[in-house]
């Protein structure tokens, strides 16, 4: 089985830094769709990290950290979508913290 991307979790050091600074507790890193994957807890946490390293108290893109935003179990959900499209070519790989 082949993985969907080949990155060490050194590669996500900088942003889990920036996220982690904000107060965040992501449990999971990754990439799908050519973006870096965050994953958190819960949907909430998940949101509330994206609108503030993502976007400004205004909507407005300001992109400290730029990626998908998840919480565990809509990950889970995504990860398994993700695999079946690419007809089991691929495996989501996934850096648990």
């Amino acid at each position: 089985m082949k993985y969907n991307h080949d990155r060490p979790l050194s590669d996500f050091d900088q942003q889990l830094l920036l996220i982690r600074d904000a107060e965040f507790k992501p449990i999971a890193v990754s990439q799908m769709y050519f973006e870096d994957t965050f994953v958190f807890k819960t949907p909430e946490e998940a949101k509330k990290a994206y609108r503030m390293l993502e976007l400004d108290i205004k909507g407005k893109w300001i992109g400290k950290v730029v990626g998908w935003w998840y919480g565990e179990q809509d990950f889970k959900k995504e990860v398994e979508k993700y695999e079946r499209e690419n007809d089991g070519y691929s495996k989501v790989l996934v850096h648990w913290l």
